[in-house]
Formats: C-alpha cells, structure tokens, sequence
C-alpha cells in the first residue's frame, strides 16, 4: 500500500502582496538649444552610475546626431551604446538609442530624448528622465507628466 500523498505549501512570507511599482519621472532642466549635448551628459552620468539605458529618440536624424554626440562630446570619456533596429532583437549594450517603444538591453532607465513615447511602453520602467526646456513649453511638459500621475520630480 503507497504512503500518504504530501502536498508542498508555500511559506506563508512569499504570499506577501507585492504593489506595483511607481514609475519616477526626473524632469531636468534644458538650458539652451543643444539637446543632443545635454542629453550625451546625462546618458554618460547614467552609464556611469551604472544604470542600463533606453534613449527614446524617435526622429531617425536626431537619433544619428545623439549616437555622435555619445563618441564626441568629451575626449576621455566613453559611453558604450548600440543604435538599435527590429533585427537586432536583445542586446547586451549598457545604452540602447532607439526610434520603437522597446527594451532590448533589460534596461531600468528611459531618457527620453524628443517628444515622449507611449505611456503604457514607458510605465515598463523603474525611471524616466526628460529634459524639459525653459518656460511655458516646459511647464506644460512638466504637468503633462503630473497628469498621469506619476511620482515627478527635478533633476
């Protein structure tokens, strides 16, 4: 005659609710016209922070400008990046700049490096960081991030 059946039951720590987590949005500020420099600067702060990066530039010539900027704006500093297509599929580069809402390098980070991308796409991250440029045109960027509800804050 077989023994008893034993049934495996989870630990009751691991039932634990777990909330969602909420997106936060970094709004820094653009001081002039050079987006593609400021937006090189906070990516190598990024990479060097050790943050995996999504470089959301949807506009192809722009896209091009900033995967120059990230070899050239500064001598001694290297920021390793990849300029991403559909048929790359995953990829290991700590920095991805790309022109379709998706994470092929598992990235924590978006930079959002024109006008912003699908909010559903974007809530796939841990944090968000825009650079939003001096008045009205930013303050509107700014409340349109406060109007989704997520967790906002400067710099």
């Amino acid at each position: 005659m077989p023994g008893p059946t034993l049934l495996a039951v989870r630990p009751r720590e691991n039932l634990r609710y777990t909330p969602p987590v909420m997106v936060t949005v970094h709004l820094h500020p653009l001081p002039g016209e050079k987006r593609a420099l400021e937006l090189a600067r906070l990516v190598g702060r990024l990479y060097r922070q050790g943050c995996r990066t999504v470089v959301w530039v949807a506009d192809e010539g722009r896209r091009q400008a900033l995967d120059e900027y990230l070899w050239t704006f500064d001598r001694l500093a290297f920021v390793p990046h990849v300029v991403w297509d559909s048929g790359m599929g995953e990829v290991d580069e700590p920095v991805v700049l790309l022109g379709e809402p998706r994470n092929p390098n598992r990235a924590a980070v978006l930079v959002i490096g024109d006008e912003p991308a699908e909010n559903a796409w974007m809530a796939g991250f841990d944090e968000v960081h825009d650079l939003v440029p001096a008045g009205r045109e930013g303050e509107a960027r700014a409340a349109r991030w406060r109007e989704l509800g997520l967790d906002v804050v400067d710099g």
